[in-house]
Order: structure tokens, then sequence, then C-alpha cells
């Protein structure tokens, strides 16, 4: 059952009504979409409660003087000394509507170069952002990495995604990889400069025994 959040209008605007309104406990937000534009407020308290500092939660329903509306969160500003919302934009959808929305990405198993070869597993991608319909907007999306060796990186090209999602393959980021530590890095540099070492004084040796045998 979508997330339903009870709001008012406001008729006063701008930067001095929304400072206000913050300091009365509400916070000031604007809906837009299927034709107009909407200025609200809801308390601060109900937000904070039933969404928070949640990323993705497809459709939330809107109860404004009796009638409700579907929509999604398109931004949340947030103040960076209080982690507290500045602001809120909502975009008023329908069920089939097609929206771009940002979906948490999350990883399932133990890679071999983990498990194995003592390698580190390294989340890069942590949101995807998709093209979905509103009704079917899901709460994250999950990739299993069990198959990853060391040194390997999944792409998005490399996997599935589920039905209904399209995305933007144009960059076709990583979303995981498997690292070696830093001590295995550490070893292997030794070992090379080792090796390289070990090579420089065969050759200045093989040299001096050319010039020995020319005299």
């Amino acid at each position: 059952m979508p997330i339903q959040l009870v709001m008012e209008k406001r008729t006063n605007l701008g930067s001095r009504e929304s400072r206000r309104l913050r300091r009365s406990g509400s916070v000031p937000g604007i809906i837009y979409g299927q034709g107009s534009d909407m200025a609200v407020k809801l308390p601060l308290i109900e937000f904070m409660t039933k969404i928070g500092y949640s990323k993705s939660l497809g459709i939330v329903e809107l109860s404004i003087d009796g009638n409700v509306l579907k929509s999604i969160i398109k931004e949340v500003q947030w103040d960076t000394l209080t982690d507290k919302p500045l602001h809120l934009d909502f975009q008023q959808v329908s069920d089939n509507q097609l929206v771009l929305v940002p979906v948490p990405v999350k990883l399932t198993g133990i890679p071999v170069g983990v498990s194995i070869d003592g390698g580190i597993l390294d989340h890069t991608m942590h949101e995807l952002e998709v093209m979905v319909k509103a009704v079917d907007i899901p709460s994250d999306i999950t990739f299993d990495v069990t198959e990853l060796h060391l040194g390997d990186r999944l792409h998005l090209s490399d996997v599935d995604l589920p039905e209904g999602l399209t995305v933007d393959l144009a960059f076709d980021p990583v979303i995981a990889s498997v690292i070696a530590p830093k001590a295995l890095l550490v070893k292997e540099d030794e070992e090379e400069e080792a090796e390289e070492g070990a090579e420089g004084a065969e050759g200045e040796t093989a040299e001096g025994g050319e010039d020995s045998s020319e005299e």
C-alpha cells in the first residue's frame, strides 16, 4: 500500500514565508505535473516519520482537502547543518506513466575473488536511474556478484535488468569489482622491483664479462 502524506495548500509564497513555516514545524513544497503546479506544506514530523531519508518509495499519495493525488518524490532539499528537509518537490503521476527515478543498488553473494583469492569487493554503483512505469518502481535492484574473480569488473551491460526497466548504457558504468587488498598490491610491487633489480644485475654482469674477454 502506498505511503500517504496529509498536506495543505499554501497561498503565501516567498522565502520569508518558507522560513516562517520551517520555524513553526512545517516543510514547504510544490506539486507539479498534470498541467498545473500547487504550493503545499506538511508537518515536518509526518514527513520524517513516513519518508525520512528513504531513497526509493514508488508512488506516494498526497491527501489535500479530501482529494488524493498520486505522485513521486523528485527532489528533497536538505539543510546540511540540521539534516532537516528545506523544500520538497513532488511530481504528480498516473500509474502507467513512464518516469525517470533513482533506485538503490544492492549486491548479493560472495565473489570467488574474495572467498578464494583474498580480494576485496568494491561496491561502486549505489544508485541507478531507471525509466519505468510509476506503478512498477522497485524498492531496489539486486545484482549477483558470486562469479567475480580477482580483478573482475561487473558492468551494467553485463547484467539483465528486471522486466519493464530501461537504463542509459551510454557510459556503461561499473556496478562492482573485486580488487586486490593493499598488502597484496605492496607485495606484488616489491616482487616486481626485485625482479627488475635482478635483471639489471644480470645485464651488468654480462656486459662486464664481455669487456674482460676482449682485453
